[in-house]
């Protein structure tokens, strides 16, 4: 088969650039692997989102509540509507391996955005100092991306730093969230003197419910999947692009060789019952995930033995407790997804931004301390502690952070790609500063950290990773120029995140989408 533009994933870099072409009136067909949510779940998510919201509790929900469990050191893998098939593979993909690391491909449809917590922010330039491009060459980009994926955020203080592009209504605060809002905002000029910068949560929710059954019902539900559909996947895009005669979607797709000549890019794919096909385009854009990515590129440049390392904003978990509880306290009527962004500018501890974001109570809390606890939970007064407990989300700019080495080798006919951890104490130390800074600013923000309770991710369990084959002004070796394009490869362009530089600690799925909408402007130009 032969078309002009072939795109490979859903995910958030795939549907941007097929945005960016579509707007050109290019034609596009984007390939994936495409895999969905099981029928059986599907209809018990119908069933839930026709019924009336106070019917969703208890065993209404269970079956998307129950196979996700959380233990002390955070979620050990984060399902959608009860399911993991974000994460399955199928047969023709690379394989990888690796211990000591904790990241996972998708051959989704959406790819990982089906089970992100859809935090969203633009990167500041401060923070883009080792890249080629610059936040204004981002600016369009992040621009297109929200006339196409809802938003809800608002003016405040981290304005200045990190700009919204597109004002709406910032997310609904739960009552501990108002609370820490309110006491932080009255102590605004102290914080910002001291380099912390406070703002509202910036999330992909269409909480008007504009194209859902209905508006956000506060049901508490967000960490196993939305019953209305409100939170942000990329396979909405890849559904309402369908409507343009330009564009085509062929799931079941997973890309086993690409090959590039002067004339062509050729694409060979396997489906799951093993039945082979050949695609044929004069431009090929790669977005399906920096593993597969990673791997398919390495392939094609014939770079079996050879690393690359893959950078990662590093990821922490910080339970923060505050001085007093909040009345009224309930477990329902509130989202759980994040409720504030609070910003760490300071040269003392890293000369890039730190960023943290806070969550209030969700059920996933009970889990952990009810195992800690063990037969005192019965005793332990459950509504006092959750009343002033809230959990920092944070990340530290890749210079500051662990790493991945990736290494793709033949083993028995497959190929595999191999990780491997790369520890760097700079992690540990800018984390110790962070947890130091907070303690020391209780009077102004109303909390104290628990910090024998801070734990760490191992390398890459953010999903903030990237840089296998970096962007550069004068790319050489293994680097791409800033169309994406591994040296020597002219047709080829990598879409994701693979071609960061670095990775800023602010969050990292809206700067891939700006990226790859730029790519899909400027590659035909």
């Amino acid at each position: 088969m032969r078309v002009a533009n072939i795109i490979i994933g859903s995910g958030p870099a795939g549907v941007s650039c097929a945005k960016a072409l579509l707007a050109q009136n290019r034609r596009v067909l984007m390939l994936d692997a495409g895999t969905e949510l099981e029928p059986k779940n599907r209809d018990r998510l119908v069933n839930l989102a026709t019924s009336p919201p106070a019917t969703w509790t208890g065993a209404a929900s269970a079956w998307m509540r129950d196979p996700m469990q959380a233990t002390a050191e955070g979620i050990p893998l984060k399902l959608t509507y009860g399911s993991d098939f974000p994460y399955r593979s199928m047969h023709g993909g690379a394989i990888v391996q690796g211990e000591g690391v904790n990241t996972k491909a998708s051959m989704g449809k959406g790819g990982l955005s089906a089970v992100w917590g859809a935090a969203v922010m633009p990167y500041r330039q401060a923070d883009l100092t080792d890249w080629p491009i610059t936040s204004a060459d981002l600016a369009p980009g992040y621009r297109a991306v929200l006339d196409f994926m809802p938003i809800a955020q608002a003016h405040d203080g981290l304005e200045t730093d990190f700009p919204i592009f597109k004002a709406t209504q910032a997310p609904p605060l739960s009552l501990q969230g108002a609370a820490l809002w309110r006491k932080m905002c009255s102590h605004e000029q102290d914080l910002k003197s001291r380099g912390i910068n406070i703002g509202r949560a910036r999330l992909a929710v269409d909480f008007s419910g504009v194209a859902a059954p209905g508006s956000c019902a506060l049901c508490g539900l967000c960490m196993y999947g939305c019953p209305y559909g409100l939170i942000y996947s990329s396979a909405q895009t890849v559904d309402a692009m369908l409507e343009d005669h330009n564009f085509q979607y062929l799931a079941g797709q997973v890309v086993t060789r690409i090959d590039e000549t002067s004339q062509e890019v050729r694409i060979d794919t396997t489906t799951s019952g093993g039945i082979s096909n050949t695609f044929i385009c004069e431009r090929m854009f790669l977005g399906a995930g920096v593993l597969p990515s990673t791997a398919l590129m390495l392939q094609t440049l014939d770079a079996f033995g050879r690393s690359v390392f893959l950078k990662e904003s590093h990821y922490f978990l910080l339970p923060m407790l505050r001085l007093c509880g909040v009345k009224g306290f309930t477990r329902g009527n509130l989202h759980t997804m994040a409720q504030l962004f609070i910003e760490i500018m300071d040269g003392s501890i890293s000369p890039y931004s730190v960023h943290l974001q806070a969550y209030t109570y969700n059920d996933l809390f009970d889990q952990p301390i009810a195992q800690k606890l063990g037969a005192l939970s019965k005793v332990f007064p459950w509504s006092t502690f959750l009343s002033r407990l809230f959990l920092l989300q944070g990340y530290l700019h890749s210079n500051h952070s662990d790493g991945i080495e990736a290494r793709l080798e033949r083993e028995a006919g497959t190929n595999v790609l191999h990780l491997s951890p790369l520890l760097r104490p700079e992690a540990t130390v800018a984390i110790k500063k962070v947890t130091a800074k907070l303690a020391g600013l209780r009077g102004l923000i109303g909390m104290v950290p628990l910090s024998p309770l801070m734990r760490r991710g191992e390398p890459g369990r953010g999903f903030h990773t990237g840089g296998s084959f970096p962007m550069s002004a004068y790319p050489s070796g293994l680097e791409s120029d800033t169309l994406g394009r591994p040296v020597g490869l002219k047709r080829i362009h990598l879409i994701d995140s693979s071609i960061f530089p670095t990775i800023p600690a602010t969050t990292i799925t809206l700067t891939i989408m700006a990226n790859a909408y730029r790519i899909g402007t400027l590659a035909l130009a």
